[in-house]
C-alpha cells in the first residue's frame, strides 16, 4: 500500500465524506495487485498472511490519518466490499452479465464482431474460442485486452466503488444510459489486471481461492459471527477495526437484519445420538418461506434468511400490507418491542390448508390468489429490549407464550411434543409422509440461539434424507450448458426431458423439457460424462430449434448445445418433489433435483414419458417419498441386538390423489335426458362440488364421462385453471366449460346453451358461432340478460377500456358530458379509507357494526373507490363521530407522510351530496375529547 502522508488544509474533507478518506487516497491497482498475488500462492495460510499484511498496513495507515480518533466512520469497508461482492447487499441489482461485458468490450475497443477477439469474448464459454480459459470470462476478457490497455489505471478504491454504487442504483431506476457511462468510466480508466479483477467483483465470483470465513477470519476472529448477527458489511468493518477487542455478546437488534439459526441434516437412526440419550422436541417442518418479524411499538418490518427485506408486501404499519393489519392486536399490550422467527407460510381460508412450493405459490407478493399470509411462530430473540439468545430454547417459548395470542390463519405459534427415542422420530418422519409434509424439526430444549449455525442443536429430517425412501426418476438429456471456473471447458449442467409417447407405439420421436440438473456428480464423473457424449453434441441454434425437442414458449435459458436423442444417455435423479412449472414444455419440474447415477444399464428411448411424470405426480400430491422406514433390531454373536433401519412400501399408496380419481357410477340412476349423447371430461369442480359429484351429476342426466378428452367429447368441465387444463388449452381444440354452467344446467333441469361467460376456453368453431350472436363484450344480439350476465359483461368492458383511465381522466369526462345533470362522479377523484376495520386489542373481532359500512356503499354509488388499507394514495379517512379511539393515531400517521390525507366525520359527506360539490373538509375534522388522548 501507498504510503499516506499527513493531510493538509487543502486535503481535509467535511464529515460526510470522512468515511472514505482512506479509500480516496490507495489506488485500485493495489487492491488488484493483491488479489493477483493471493490468487498465485498455493496454500491457504500463504494466502491468509499476504491478506493479513495488507489489512494491518491499513489499520496502521488509517490510525496515522485519523490519530486516534474513535468516532471516525473510516474503515476497511471499502476494500472489503470489493474482496466479499457477494455479500453487498445495495448492489444487488447491476443488471450487468457477461455478455454485456463482452459488447462494452468490443464497442470500446472498436473490435470488429467477427473478429477474432471479439468472438472470444462473445462465446467465452466455447472451449474452441476461449481455449484455456474456457468459462472464465474475466480470464478470456484480460488476454483480448492485455496489449490494448495502460499498464497501471487511475483509479482508487472509492472511485470504483462510487461507479458500481451509481451502476447498481441507476440500474434498479431503469436509468440506462447512466449506467453505460458509468461502464465505460471504468473501462477506460483500468488496466487489463485491474479489468480482470473488476469483471469478477461484478459478477461476483473473485476467485482467489480464499473463502469467506478465511477473509473474515483474517479480518477480526470474531468477523463471521458478528456478520451472521447483522447482515451488516460496513458495521462489521467499523465496530472491529481492533482486533484485539473481542465481541463476547452477540448484538442482536431491532430493524438490522440477520441470518437465522439453521437446522443440520439427519436421518431418524441418528437421533439418539445426536441428542445425546436426552429427550427432545419434534415440530413439524413447514414448506413456506424463512422470515423474521421485528416490532417495535407501532412499527414492524420482515426480513428472510438472506436479509432482503419484505416490509413492503407484509405492511409496516397496522394501517397497511397483507398481514400486519391482522396481527397487530395479537402482540400483548405489554409487548413493546420484539423480535419473531418463523415459517411465512400460504393459508386458504375455506379449506383451512397451507400452500407448498409445489403449487407455485410465493406467498412474498402483495397478491397471492386464494391464499392470504399466515407467520408461523417457532421462536423469540428478543422481548421488550432483552436480548434471548442465550437462554436455552425451553424458556424462550416461554416468553413466546407471553408474547403474542395465536389466530388460525393469520399467525400462529409451532406445536411440539417430546420424544426420546429413534422410533420416536421414524413415527414423526412417517406421520409427516403421510400428511404429505416436508419433514420435521428436531430440537434440543437446552440449545441456545446461534444465528447462521448448523451445530447448535437443531436437526431437520426429511425424506430424501434417508436413502430408498424417495421415488427415483429416468430422464433423458436432452441439452448442455456450458461450465464456469473449474467445470469450464465442458459441459456442467444439463437440461433433461420426457418422452411423448409415439401414436405407433414405437421409439418417441419428441422430447419435452423437464428440469435442469447441476449436481449430484463429482468431477471425475462429469469429465468421464462428458467424454462418452463429446462426438454428439451439437450447437443449439435458436432460430432453428430442434424438431425432436419442445422447450416451454418464452424460455430463456435456451441450451448451448444439444443431443440427438438416440445419441443421448440416461440420468437417474432424485428429488424432493414435482412443482409446476411455466419455463418446462412439461408444465412441471422438480425440486432440489440431484443426479444419482448416470444409467449405461438403459437404452435411450426407455426414459419416463410425460404421462408417467403426471401418474407420479398424481399419487401423492407431488411429494416424491415412495417409502416408510422402520427401525428394527437384529441379534449378532457379539452381544444384544443393534438397531437396524430399513424402507418398506407404503401401506396404502393409491395411485391416483382422491381429487383425481374417477366417480363409481356403477349404481347412479338416470332421472334426466338433458345431456343425453354428450360426453364430457370434468377435470376439476369447485368447493361445494366435487370432480366426483359433477360427474355422478351428468350420468345422472344422461350424459357419459371420460377422464382424457377424445375426438367424440362435447366439452372440458374445470372450475379453476389447473396445468392440465392450462395444456388442453394450449391445444386449442375443446371447448372449455366453467363448473357453474354444468351446476345451472342441473338446478334448472334444463341443457342451457353456452355464452362466452360460461367459456374458459372457446375452441376455434365455437368462437365463430359467438361471432355471429355476441359482441366483443359479450352482449348477445338477440337474447335478453340476467343481472349476473350483465355484471360479467360490465367487467369485461373495465378490463378491456376502462381501466386504460384513470379516475381522474374518467372525472373529466363525466364533467365533459354530464355538466349539470349528473351527480354520481361526485367523489370520483377521492380514495376513502373508513375506520371501520379491526378493533384495537381484540384479536377474535375482525369487524365493527358501524354507520360507515352503508356510507361506503353510497360513496361508492357518488363514484368514490374504498380501500381497506391506509395506503399512500388514500385522499380521506371518514370517522365514526362515536368513535375517534384511533383519531390521534391518524394525525400521528398524517404527519410521517409528504401526501397527506384529510381527516373528516359522515357530515362532510351530507354536506357534499347536497351541495353537489366537494366541501371544504377542515371545517368537519373530528376533535378528540380529552380523553381520547
Amino acid at each position: 500500500m501507498s504510503k499516506v502522508n499527513k493531510m493538509g488544509d487543502d486535503d481535509k474533507r467535511d464529515s460526510a465524506d470522512i468515511s472514505v478518506v482512506l479509500a480516496s487516497k490507495v489506488k485500485f491497482a493495489e487492491l488488484c495487485g493483491l488479489l493477483e498475488k493471493i490468487w498465485k500462492t498455493q496454500g491457504t495460510d500463504k494466502k491468509k498472511r499476504i491478506l493479513k499484511n495488507f489489512i494491518d498496513h491499513w489499520r496502521q495507515s488509517h490510525e496515522t490519518l485519523h490519530k486516534g480518533n474513535k468516532d471516525t466512520t473510516d474503515s476497511f469497508y471499502p476494500a472489503m466490499r470489493l474482496l466479499l461482492p457477494h455479500l453487498e447487499k445495495e448492489r444487488v441489482a447491476y443488471g450487468i452479465k457477461e455478455n454485456m461485458l463482452a459488447k462494452l468490450l468490443i464497442e470500446v475497443l472498436c473490435l470488429g464482431k467477427e473478429s477474432p477477439d471479439a468472438i472470444k469474448l462473445l462465446h467465452y464459454k466455447a472451449p474452441k474460442a476461449a481455449r484455456g480459459d474456457a468459462g472464465d470470462f474475466a480470464g478470456v476478457a484480460y488476454y483480448v485486452l492485455k496489449n490494448r490497455c495502460p499498464d497501471r489505471g487511475s483509479l482508487t478504491i472509492y472511485d470504483v466503488n462510487e461507479c458500481l454504487d451509481n451502476i447498481a442504483t441507476n440500474n434498479a431506476a431503469k436509468k440506462k444510459d447512466v449506467v453505460r457511462k458509468n461502464i465505460l468510466s471504468l473501462l477506460t480508466n483500468m488496466s487489463a489486471i485491474e479489468l480482470k479483477w473488476l469483471i469478477r467483483m461484478i459478477v461476483k465470483e473473485l476467485k482467489v481461492g480464499l473463502s469467506q470465513a478465511s477473509v473474515f477470519s483474517v479480518y477480526h476472529p470474531d468477523a463471521e459471527e458478528f456478520y451472521n448477527v447483522n447482515n451488516n458489511l460496513e458495521r462489521v468493518c467499523r465496530q472491529m477495526m481492533d482486533p484485539n477487542v473481542r465481541i463476547h455478546e452477540i448484538g442482536i437488534s431491532i430493524f438490522s437484519p440477520f441470518t437465522p439459526m439453521l437446522g443440520e441434516r439427519a436421518s431418524p437412526d441418528q437421533a439418539e445420538k445426536l441428542m445425546e440419550g436426552k429427550m427432545y422436541y419434534i415440530e413439524t417442518k413447514y414448506d413456506g418461506e424463512r422470515m423474521l418479524l421485528h416490532k417495535k411499538e407501532q412499527e414492524y418490518k420482515y426480513f428472510s434468511r438472506s436479509g432482503n427485506e419484505y416490509t413492503s408486501s407484509f405492511g409496516a404499519t397496522s394501517f397497511d400490507g397483507n398481514l400486519t393489519p391482522f396481527i397487530h392486536s395479537c402482540f400483548k399490550t405489554d409487548v413493546k418491542s420484539c423480535i419473531l422467527d418463523g415459517e411465512m407460510l400460504g393459508y386458504h381460508e375455506e379449506t383451512k390448508t397451507y400452500a407448498t412450493k409445489a403449487m407455485n405459490t410465493d406467498i412474498k407478493r402483495q397478491q397471492q390468489e386464494g391464499y392470504q399470509p399466515c407467520y408461523h411462530v417457532f421462536d423469540i430473540l428478543f422481548y421488550n429490549g432483552k436480548v434471548l439468545t442465550n437462554l436455552p430454547l425451553k424458556e424462550r417459548l416461554q416468553y413466546l407464550e407471553k408474547a403474542i395470542t395465536p389466530v388460525e390463519g393469520r399467525i400462529t405459534i409451532s406445536q411440539h411434543k417430546e420424544a426420546y427415542s429413534n422410533q420416536d422420530c421414524a413415527d414423526a418422519l412417517n406421520e409427516a409422509i403421510d400428511n404429505r409434509e416436508e419433514g420435521i424439526m428436531l430440537k434440543n430444549p437446552e440449545s441456545v440461539y446461534r444465528p447462521s449455525t448448523r451445530k447448535g442443536g437443531w436437526l431437520k429430517v426429511k425424506p430424501e434424507y434417508v436413502g430408498g425412501l424417495m421415488d427415483e426418476l429416468d430422464v433423458l438429456i436432452i441439452g448442455g450448458y456450458f461450465g464456469v471456473g473449474s467445470r469450464g471447458g465442458m459441459m456442467s449442467h444439463f437440461l433433461c426431458g420426457a418422452a411423448v409417447p409415439s401414436e405407433d407405439g414405437k421409439e418417441p420421436k419428441l422430447f419435452y423439457s423437464f428440469c435442469k440438473i447441476g449436481s449430484g456428480y463429482s468431477k471425475k464423473e462429469l469429465r468421464d460424462f462428458n467424454s462418452k457424449l463429446a462426438d454428439h453434441w451439437q450447437a443449439f441454434d435458436k432460430r432453428k430449434p430442434p424438431s425432436c425437442i419442445e422447450l416451454a414458449p418464452g424460455f430463456k435459458e435456451k441450451p448451448d448445445a444439444w443431443l440427438e436423442p438416440s445419441k443421448s444417455a440416461i440420468v437417474q435423479i432424485k428429488a424432493a418433489e414435482i412443482i409446476t412449472s411455466d419455463k418446462f414444455r412439461t408444465g412441471y419440474t422438480l425440486r432440489f433435483p440431484r443426479v444419482e447415477s448416470f444409467r449405461d444399464d438403459k437404452a435411450w428411448y426407455e426414459c419416463m414419458t410425460v404421462a408417467d411424470i403426471e401418474d407420479l405426480r398424481q399419487k401423492s400430491g407431488g411429494k416424491l417419498a415412495g417409502g416408510y422406514i422402520e427401525l428394527g433390531g437384529e441379534d449378532d454373536d457379539d452381544g444384544p441386538a443393534k438397531k437396524k433401519r430399513r424402507v418398506v412400501s407404503r401401506a396404502v399408496r393409491p395411485t391416483l390423489a382422491a381429487q383425481f380419481r374417477a366417480a363409481d357410477i356403477s349404481s347412479i340412476q338416470q332421472v334426466s335426458q338433458i345431456f343425453e349423447g354428450k360426453e364430457f371430461c370434468i377435470i376439476n369442480g369447485p368447493q361445494t362440488c366435487s370432480k366426483q359429484d359433477m360427474e355422478k351429476k351428468v350420468v345422472e342426466f344422461g350424459g357419459t364421462v371420460v377422464q382424457n378428452p377424445g375426438n367424440k367429447t362435447f366439452c372440458i368441465v374445470a372450475d379453476k385453471v389447473t396445468v392440465r387444463v392450462s395444456n388442453l388449452i394450449k391445444r386449442d381444440i375443446y371447448d372449455i366449460v366453467k363448473a357453474d354452467w354444468l351446476l345451472k344446467c342441473v338446478e334448472a333441469k334444463l341443457f342451457i346453451s353456452w355464452n362466452p361467460s360460461d367459456m374458459l376456453h372457446t375452441s376455434p368453431q365455437t368462437v365463430k358461432v359467438f361471432q355471429q350472436d355476441y359482441d366483443k363484450y359479450g352482449d348477445s344480439f338477440t337474447k335478453d340478460i340476467s343481472p349476473d350476465q350483465l355484471n360479467v359483461i360490465f367487467t369485461n368492458m373495465a378490463a378491456s377500456d376502462i381501466d386504460k383511465l384513470n379516475a381522474k381522466e374518467i372525472a373529466e369526462i363525466e364533467d365533459h358530458y354530464f355538466p349539470d345533470d349528473s351527480p354520481f362522479g361526485l367523489f370520483r377523484t377521492c380514495k376513502i379509507y373508513m375506520d371501520n376495520n379491526l378493533v384495537i386489542g381484540d384479536p377474535t373481532t375482525h369487524m365493527r357494526d358501524s354507520s360507515l359500512d352503508f356510507l361506503a356503499l353510497e360513496m361508492r354509488f357518488f363514484g368514490a373507490s374504498i380501500t381497506t388499507h391506509l395506503d399512500q394514495d388514500v385522499s380521506h379517512i371518514i370517522m365514526d363521530k362515536k368513535d375517534l379511539s384511533r383519531l390521534n393515531q391518524f394525525k400521528d400517521e398524517r404527519r410521517k407522510r409528504q401526501r397527506k390525507f384529510h381527516i373528516v366525520t359522515e357530515a362532510w359527506v351530507r354536506e357534499c351530496i347536497e351541495e353537489g360539490t366537494v366541501t371544504h373538509e377542515r371545517v368537519h375534522e373530528p376533535v378528540a375529547l380529552s380523553g381520547d388522548n
